[in-house]
């Protein structure tokens, strides 16, 4: 038996909690072996907890484990365990890791090297420029942003890491067979260019209420530091940030205006002892001691390779123009090019205004 199966078998018992399974890793010489050890000397083994013993007497679900099994074997989707050497290190040392982490993508050691970028969901032009001015500065510097694919300042995090040939991960609160929100599926296809899509929730688990706040610990949880660029006095960003701290990681906040809700948390947070951030190198001169690969800025070089239906819409943009205004110039239905817009603007070839309005990058 390997380390997904066992993990598995784990999780699928009814209170078996991370607590209790990281116990069994520390007392057991190998884990997978613990379904083959008989109950009798599993409750006699030294530093036993008898209530796992108990939980494990009870079975596991063969259901469960054969479901999501199954599932690995016949698609692209992959799951690393707290059992595995190439489970993200930082993320191991919170107090309550993952035992799982489902995942499209692959993870890798320079993700180390990461910070995480939270916000509203419901950002401003200032939020957007913020975020992408920073995400720029931090991937030149061969940083791995963390988000949380949300809208708002999640999703332009992840496209300004993508924009600027950085890395990104997306931490999910659903299943990662499950784009959510649905109109990012493009971005997601973009991300797994250079990055992961992760989450510790099985196939098929939808985006409910009560899986953010839990998935908020692995944002912070994968990272050196977390930044906060507009969110309310109660928004998830602010849960993240307090969750940070309980991580003994660096928690940044970038100021907003006094009269916008969106600033309300983010302002507070600096009141509450959050360093002050207005660009990369505020947040770089910080984590400097925490990093593990070289900080030396990598050039980075943006070339455009279009298919023939983006080549067109790209050419036909002039100054700035709206939508409904290209489509008709290009004898198109809006829908028929939104997609191919969306998918310029990932690339950084152009940009997207508030008022479906869209210009080609300077």
């Amino acid at each position: 038996m390997g380390n997904i199966e066992t993990a598995l078998r784990l999780l699928s018992i009814k209170g078996m909690g991370c607590r209790s399974i990281l116990k069994l890793k520390s007392i057991l010489p190998d884990i997978n072996q613990i379904f083959n050890i008989p109950l009798d000397q599993l409750k006699n083994t030294p530093g036993m907890d008898k209530r796992a013993v108990n939980l494990i007497a009870k079975g596991f679900n063969e259901k469960y484990v054969f479901d999501n099994m199954d599932i690995l074997t016949r698609s692209p989707f992959k799951i690393t365990t707290i059992f595995d050497d190439d489970y993200p290190a930082r993320l191991k040392t919170i107090y309550d890791p993952p035992i799982v982490l489902y995942h499209n993508g692959n993870f890798i050691e320079e993700d180390t090297d990461a910070i995480a970028i939270v916000g509203s969901r419901n950002c401003t032009e200032y939020g957007r420029k913020v975020t992408e001015q920073i995400t720029k500065g931090l991937v030149e510097r061969n940083i791995t942003i963390v988000s949380g694919f949300a809208r708002g300042i999640d999703t332009e995090a992840h496209k300004a890491a993508i924009k600027y040939g950085g890395r990104t991960i997306a931490v999910l609160g659903n299943g990662v067979d499950i784009v959510y929100p649905s109109e990012n599926r493009i971005l997601k296809n973009e991300i797994l260019k250079n990055g992961v899509y992760c989450s510790e929730f099985p196939f098929g688990s939808k985006p409910d209420a009560t899986n953010f706040p839990l998935r908020n610990r692995i944002i912070s949880g994968l990272t050196i530091g977390t930044i906060v660029i507009e969110a309310g006095k109660k928004s998830g960003a602010i849960l993240t940030a307090y969750i940070a701290l309980d991580q003994n990681r660096d928690v940044f906040a970038v100021p907003g205006r006094i009269f916008d809700k969106q600033s309300g948390g983010t302002n507070l947070i600096i009141q509450k002892g959050a360093k002050l951030v207005t660009n990369a190198d505020d947040i770089l001169n910080e984590i400097d001691n925490a990093r593990k690969f070289s900080t030396t800025k990598k050039q980075l070089e943006i070339n455009f390779q279009f298919s023939r239906e983006e080549r067109e819409v790209f050419d036909a943009i002039d100054n700035s123009i709206h939508i409904d205004k290209l489509a008709e110039k290009l004898e198109k239905s809006t829908p028929e090019i939104l997609t191919i817009l969306l998918s310029l603007e990932l690339m950084g070839a152009i940009r997207q205004f508030p008022g479906k309005m869209f210009s080609k990058m300077d």
